[in-house]
């Protein structure tokens, strides 16, 4: 009970302490102001009561341009701590904005300093360089981003792989790409329960598979081994069976779904109905059973179909499961002589 109330009282000691730091950040920043503004008073009273000097003129401007970007930036900043919620985004765009604002705080600056035309001209082209290798990684996300909103290469809800990494798409932003991963330590396609971002230059230069754009099916296999004394057509008979029940809703969807698809890219028609597909090796009979299923629950169907073959097949006298394994008999006779 103590500790509980001890804990209770440091979190609370620490939020007030958080909230006079706060405050006393504001008076800081409201004291810079104030101050700014009083220089500049006090440089205009000089100059209006003393001859008018072009250099003290241009200090003038100087000190109200840095007043107007000082002012400008707190106030932009005040607006994105109250409107982004997500710490690493905010952290991101109030590094972003403060480096624009003093890059074209001190280009007004040189404007001030260096009127002619040319000179201005080159300023404000290396200030654009600048800017450009400065915001380069972050100018890449925001493209990105602009992209995937444009161009849709996928949306939330899609399952997506990029390189090595693959998921469920959960939130997109201008910056980042939010994604519930699956695999990795997990055998199958389902989630593993981390929560990862990629920024969103990966849209410039890496490949998309989406597995669920325009058309929601993919098509997956189970391999059955028999061997050579099996009924193998008695096996692919009661396999396409099986499989036609189980999956039997997902054909009649991805159907629909690939005369859709073919009004909008070329492809050829694809077959979605159950297949086998037969192949001689040395030592068995290799059966493909090929069917077509929900990406999402292509481990739940294979789970189900695979259980439904062994419950129909291993019954059977004349087929038989085949087997890597391979077993030693003997050794023929060896004879030694002196």
């Amino acid at each position: 009970m103590s500790s509980n109330f001890y804990y209770k009282k440091v979190n609370t000691e620490k939020s007030i302490l958080s909230g006079q730091q706060y405050c006393l950040m504001d008076f800081i920043r409201g004291l810079k102001i104030f101050f700014l503004i009083l220089l500049t008073g006090s440089i205009i009273y000089v100059n209006y009561f003393f001859q008018s000097n072009p250099t003290l003129i241009k200090a003038i401007y100087s000190v109200v341009i840095l007043l107007i970007g000082y002012i400008l930036n707190i106030f932009i900043e005040n607006i994105i701590k109250r409107e982004i919620q997500e710490t690493r985004e905010r952290y991101s765009i109030r590094k972003a904005v403060s480096t624009v604002v003093s890059i074209l705080t001190f280009g007004a600056i040189i404007g001030v300093w260096f009127q002619e035309t040319t000179t201005l001209v080159v300023a404000f082209g290396l200030l654009s360089a600048g800017i450009a290798i400065a915001l380069q990684d972050l100018l890449r996300n925001v493209a990105g981003g602009l992209i995937i909103f444009f161009t849709s290469p996928f949306r939330a809800g899609d399952r997506i792989q990029v390189d090595n990494d693959l998921g469920d798409v959960i939130d997109i932003k201008i910056f980042y790409t939010t994604l519930m991963e699956i695999r990795e330590w997990v055998d199958g396609d389902q989630y593993s329960g981390r929560i990862f971002q990629i920024p969103n230059s990966f849209i410039l230069n890496k490949t998309v598979k989406n597995y669920t754009k325009d058309f929601s099916f993919i098509w997956d296999e189970i391999t059955i081994m028999l061997t050579y004394e099996s009924n193998y057509k008695k096996a692919r008979d009661m396999l396409k069976k099986i499989a036609h029940e189980i999956s039997e809703p997902f054909e009649e969807k991805a159907k629909i779904e690939l005369v859709s698809l073919g009004d909008k890219y070329l492809i050829s028609q694809a077959d979605v109905n159950e297949n086998i597909f037969i192949k001689i090796t040395d030592n068995w009979i290799d059966l493909r059973l090929r069917y077509v299923v929900d990406p999402r629950k292509r481990r739940l169907v294979r789970h189900a179909m695979s259980e439904r073959i062994l419950e129909e097949l291993l019954p059977e006298k004349d087929i038989k499961i085949a087997s890597a394994t391979f077993e030693i008999v003997g050794f023929p006779p060896v004879k030694i002589e002196r």
